[in-house]
């Protein structure tokens, strides 16, 4: 048996789960931008973690909090769902998806064979849409955030699919796998638009004063305004590591920040500029249009301190990048 959602239309995009709802939305009537959706739920933040393998850092709010806020603000709801026994997923899958309803889940992202990861580099919090599948070539189609005019980077070079066919055993890996972190664990969204409330000044604000009182007012030192000043201590101490730690140290933290790694840019500082200039013509207010150009400037910092260890390395001054 064959089944696609009809008149589902895939979307690329910047972040795997604002695409992803993105086109959940879209699907049911209620189009919304990427950045709105992550201001709504009050996603910037920082996070800074000494792990022994390699220290990381992260620039939105925890998988399923970020959510849960969404779902609270536009009064929708919003259901993470799972189930250990895969058949019945797989089941429910398909009978959501013959039902013409797309179906939002959280994968393993080295399961996923198009995006070439290495099988070590696990994280389960990565979000697709299964929009169809086809029994007799047993594969799946997936909408992740490549389009043909939106391509994305993994390590096997440049992809822009509009969507792709991916085998029911090599999904089946990627929901069910445990690896941390944040394991996919066969979770997936159930979204139900009813009572949908139109964006307005009231829970622009909310959202607004959520992120600055999360961001100034931290519950740990490692989070927020404290969380950066602690990188920044903290990275200074990096030259010390061996040759290994500091080259995946890197390169981890290059795609944590980086739109490359699905940030939007500047470790996701762009797309909340965006959002708050978007908000300003919502709330008509002048002053958002100014803010949001200064978070966007800022995105643009590390591309400055990109060209500028490039020109080291062609002057012969290594101190700054290394």
């Amino acid at each position: 048996m064959k089944s696609v959602v009809e008149n589902f239309v895939p979307q690329g995009g910047k972040h795997c789960i604002t695409n992803s709802l993105k086109q959940i939305f879209t699907y049911y009537g209620y189009p919304m931008s990427e950045e709105l959706l992550f201001g709504l739920a009050s996603g910037l933040s920082f996070l800074y973690l000494n792990q022994a393998a390699s220290p990381m850092i992260n620039g939105r709010t925890k998988v399923f909090e970020f959510e849960k806020k969404l779902a609270d603000r536009l009064q929708i709801t919003i259901q993470c769902k799972a189930g250990k026994n895969y058949d019945r997923i797989f089941r429910m899958t398909k009978q959501m998806i013959d039902a013409n309803q797309p179906v939002l889940i959280y994968v393993d992202m080295p399961f996923l064979p198009y995006l070439g990861l290495a099988d070590g580099s696990h994280f389960g919090g990565h979000a697709v849409v299964l929009f169809g599948y086809d029994d007799e070539e047993r594969k799946f189609l997936v909408s992740d955030r490549d389009q043909h005019d939106a391509l994305i980077y993994t390590p096997n070079g440049q992809i822009a699919e509009d969507f792709h066919m991916v085998d029911y055993d090599d999904i089946e890996r990627a929901r069910s796998s445990s690896f941390r972190p944040f394991p996919a664990k066969n979770k997936y969204l159930c979204i139900d638009l009813q009572g949908y409330r139109a964006v307005n000044q009231e829970v622009l604000r909310e959202a607004i004063l959520d992120t600055c009182e999360s961001m100034l007012y931290p519950p740990a030192q490692l989070l927020g305004v404290c969380g950066i000043l602690k990188f920044s201590r903290e990275v200074c101490r990096w030259k010390a590591f061996s040759q290994k730690k500091r080259r995946l140290a890197g390169i981890t933290n290059y795609f944590q920040i980086h739109e490359k790694g699905g940030t939007g840019g500047g470790i996701f500082r762009r797309m909340y500029g965006d959002f708050l200039k978007e908000a300003a013509g919502i709330w008509q207010n002048n002053r958002l249009v100014e803010l949001g150009e200064q978070f966007i400037a800022v995105s643009f910092y590390g591309m400055l301190l990109q060209s500028c260890c490039g020109s080291c390395r062609k002057q012969g001054i290594y101190s700054c990048c290394t």
